[in-house]
């Protein structure tokens, strides 16, 4: 699971500073946390910013990715 900012998220960033696009993605990893209390899914979150390239890999079983250095470092930060 990724969560992303949207050029709007950007043009806030620039006016008011990161705080308010860093809130709403600590919200909405908390919303994510709330459900392993509920459920018995146990999740690790990892949260960096900075750039990352999404695309489809694969023909016979398409699969969602995303690759760059802030998703390696989100990735570490999880373990």
């Amino acid at each position: 699971c990724a969560v992303g900012v949207v050029p709007e998220d950007n043009k806030e960033a620039k006016t008011a500073g990161h705080t308010r696009v860093l809130a709403r993605l600590i919200k909405a990893a908390a919303e994510i946390l709330k459900l392993q209390q509920q459920q018995e899914v146990e999740f690790k979150l990892g949260m960096h910013t900075g750039e990352a390239v999404a695309g489809v890999i694969g023909k016979r079983l398409p699969r969602f990715r995303l690759f760059g250095d802030t998703v390696n470092t989100a990735a570490r930060m999880m373990q």
